[in-house]
Formats: structure tokens, C-alpha cells, sequence
């Protein structure tokens, strides 16, 4: 079975998989606790996350678990002016998810139980497999593929013999410290630990205002940021791979989203949808990075377009519409929001309103 599995995973597209014997994983809760002291403020989003240490508690009779990495290769980059950007890991995890469902079909024809990507530590898992170590970034790096890559889990009750699981040292990043260097917003602290409320990928996912600090760093990245992968010198070979984006990726056109907010963005994110996920894919959402990234294009024209969204219904989008108008500045940007401050009842949107008309005053 462990020859049939292996084989299947190259047909699949499947870059290497481990077998590894059910065991406790204490390394997970170990660091979330450190976390929960480091970065007080996001304590919850660890628990909000949901994943456990114990396989036995998803699947009672577990004894094996499987896992697995999926190559891709990053895009190439600068994306074009218009696009807003975001990391392939979005795209190419669904076809890693799928491929590691196939493979789990193998166990499930012979009458095995599955689960495919339970809520269990992935990363720690990879590590103890002998898939790859932790990078000060606090990503599996892979030998041969190092960081970009996804990582899959399959839990099973058939019972197949493990790999050598003789991880050795946690990292092997020595005194290297790029990516702690390279992050935008210094969300990566000296002993690897990211700080989850410093962290741009975090905030994307957000439906908070997200703070002026992380916003200005974000440029035109709406999901997901690679900055920290592309310094690292395990990278290299992924880098130097990069591809161009093709026209159907461009899933994330501004002009395209601060025009379509009135009439709905769930038709125009049906692309976005496909390649993405639904998930990932929410209007409110992506119109929050979009009016984000074009409060960091340097480009005026986008003022008429968010003068309109600076009236939309949910509070944050309303906020980043204001320091949006700010940045980009000019006498029509002015009125805008002072029009808008004659209206606006929500506190925190009043604040971002004074804000952007402070910086138009003192850009003037």
C-alpha cells in the first residue's frame, strides 16, 4: 500500500509524502501559548483556529497519518498596475487539496476510513515526518521545493509503517536573518514567532478597520505576501521559476472592483471564485484591499470611484475609503470628505475622516 500510495502521489502531481504513526504533537501548544504572551492582543485568533494536538479526538481509531506537499511555482513580479496582487499559494492549494483527496481514494477503495486536511498542526506534522524544517518565518521548508509549497494532511485507520522519523534540529537557518529583515511590517520576531497583529496576511482576512501602520506597507497586495519566501536563499530555484501570470489569473482588477461595488461584486468575483475559492473570495473583503490598494497607487483618478465608497454600508470599507481619498489628496478629495463627515455617525470612520483631511492639508 505504501508503494501504491507513493506512486500515485507522482501521477498526481504531488511533490513527496511521509507516513508518520498517530502520536501526541505537544510542539503546537507549546508555541501558541508563547504566541498568546508575545501578542496578547490576537490571543483569540488562536482559538479561533480550532486545530487540536490529539488525532484521536477527529478520528477514535486513527493510526496513520499521511502527509503531503504540493509544489508551485510563485508568480512573477511586478503585477500590473491595475491588478492587485496575491501570493499563487491561493490558487495552488485547492489543486494540492484535491490531488491528496485522490490519493486518499486509494485507502477508501480498500475500505479504510479518511480524513483530508483534518484540523490538526500541518506544519508540525510535516516537521516530524521528515518533510522538511521550521524557517525563521515560522514556514515548512521543503529540501527540494522549500517554502513554496502546500501542505496536505491525511488521517487514517490503516495501520502502515512510518518513515524514519528522525527530524533532527527544528530549523537550519543558523544565523541567517533575511526574512526577518525583508518583513514590511517587522510581524516576524527574532526567534521565528510571527506576531499575528504586525502580520499583512492576517489583517487581509480581517472584516476590521485594519491600522494606518499595516495598510501603508500593503502596496497594491491583497492577498497573501510572499516578502519574507523570496529573500530566503532556499528559494532560489523557486524564484528564479516564477512565471507570468496569465490573463485569466487576473482575478483582482481595481479599476474593475471599486467600479462594480455598486451593483453587486458577486457576479464579477466569479472568476476570483474558481481559482481562489469562495473562501477567499468574499466582496467586502476584496473591496476592502482594492480601495487599500488604490489609497497606495499614487494615482488620483481613483478618488471619483471611492468618493462613491466612502458611503458604502459597512463601517471599515467606509474608514479605508477616507484614508484612501486622503493619501491620494486634491481639492475634489477635500470636498468628498467633508461631505461625507457631515454624515457619518460611526466614530472610528469620523476619526479616519479627520485623519485624511489632515493629510491633505499638510500634503498642501
Amino acid at each position: 500500500m505504501k508503494k501504491r500510495i507513493r506512486e500515485r502521489a507522482v501521477e498526481l502531481g504531488i511533490g513527496d509524502v511521509s507516513f508518520m504513526q498517530v502520536q501526541p504533537l505537544p510542539l503546537w501548544a507549546g508555541e501558541v501559548e508563547k504566541r498568546k504572551v508575545m501578542d496578547p492582543d490576537t490571543a483569540d485568533y488562536w482559538e479561533s483556529r480550532g486545530l487540536v494536538s490529539d488525532c484521536t479526538s477527529i478520528m477514535k481509531n486513527a493510526k496513520t497519518v499521511i502527509a503531503a506537499v504540493y509544489p508551485y511555482k510563485p508568480y512573477k513580479l511586478p503585477f500590473s498596475s491595475d491588478q492587485g496582487s496575491f501570493s499563487a499559494h491561493y490558487a495552488a492549494y485547492p489543486r494540492g487539496r484535491k490531488a491528496v483527496t485522490e490519493l486518499g481514494n486509494l485507502l477508501k477503495d480498500e475500505g479504510y476510513e479518511i480524513l483530508i486536511d483534518p484540523p490538526v498542526p500541518a506544519k508540525e506534522i510535516a516537521y516530524r515526518s521528515g518533510l522538511g524544517k521550521y524557517g525563521k518565518n515560522g514556514l515548512i521548508y521543503h529540501p527540494s521545493f522549500g517554502s513554496f509549497i502546500t501542505i496536505h494532511i491525511l488521517l487514517t485507520n490503516a495501520i502502515i509503517a512510518p518513515d524514519d522519523e528522525n527530524c533532527g534540529e527544528i530549523t537550519d537557518c543558523g544565523n541567517c536573518r533575511l526574512c526577518i529583515q525583508a518583513c514590511p511590517t517587522q510581524a516576524i520576531a527574532g526567534n521565528g514567532a510571527i506576531l499575528v497583529s504586525k502580520c499583512m496576511r492576517y489583517h487581509m482576512f480581517s472584516s476590521e478597520i485594519i491600522p494606518v501602520e499595516v495598510r501603508e506597507r500593503m502596496k497594491n497586495q491583497m492577498l497573501g505576501c510572499e516578502d519574507c519566501q523570496r529573500v530566503c536563499p532556499k528559494n532560489r530555484a523557486a524564484v528564479r521559476q516564477a512565471y507570468q501570470m496569465k490573463t485569466s489569473e487576473e482575478i483582482f482588477s481595481i479599476n474593475k472592483l471599486l467600479s462594480g461595488h455598486g451593483t453587486g461584486l458577486k457576479k464579477l468575483l466569479t472568476s476570483a471564485e474558481k481559482l481562489i475559492g469562495k473562501n477567499y473570495a468574499r466582496p467586502q473583503k476584496v473591496l476592502s484591499m482594492a480601495v487599500i490598494a488604490a489609497g497606495n497607487s499614487g494615482d488620483p483618478a481613483y478618488v471619483s470611484q471611492l468618493s462613491f465608497i466612502l458611503h458604502h454600508t459597512h463601517p471599515p470599507i467606509r474608514a479605508h475609503s477616507a484614508w484612501a481619498i486622503g493619501r491620494l489628496g486634491g481639492e475634489y478629495a477635500k470636498k468628498c470628505l467633508l461631505e461625507a463627515m457631515e454624515q457619518e455617525q460611526d466614530p472610528y470612520v469620523r476619526q479616519e475622516i479627520k485623519a485624511a483631511l489632515l493629510t491633505i492639508e499638510k500634503s498642501e
